[in-house]
């Protein structure tokens, strides 16, 4: 996503405000699980800028940057229905003991 070089100090000063933009349309269960996401999506930043020191590396990726190549659909399809709030019992009948 494309954002405007005047607003964007303002967003990568402001990284929730970023990240909550950035969480792609979808379900209200898969925008939900990203919203209370933002810690651990942080935290994997934080990590990659690490990774680009211990590389020999300047840090020098945008939080921004990083949401844009962020893989949402990916990690959302690789959970379990359980985790993305779907009940299976739900979507099958109980399973009936006749004596």
């Amino acid at each position: 996503m494309a954002v405007n070089e005047l607003w964007q100090g303002f967003l990568e000063q402001n990284p929730d405000i970023y990240y909550q933009g950035m969480i792609p349309k979808g379900t209200p269960g898969f925008a939900d699980y990203w919203r209370r996401q933002s810690g651990n999506v942080w935290n994997q930043y934080q990590g990659a800028l690490g990774q680009q020191v211990l590389g020999g590396g300047v840090p020098n990726m945008m939080f921004g940057d990083f949401l844009n190549q962020y893989p949402f659909a990916k990690y959302w399809s690789e959970l379990s229905p359980a985790s993305r709030g779907i009940n299976m019992g739900a979507l099958s009948p109980g399973l009936l003991w006749r004596m």
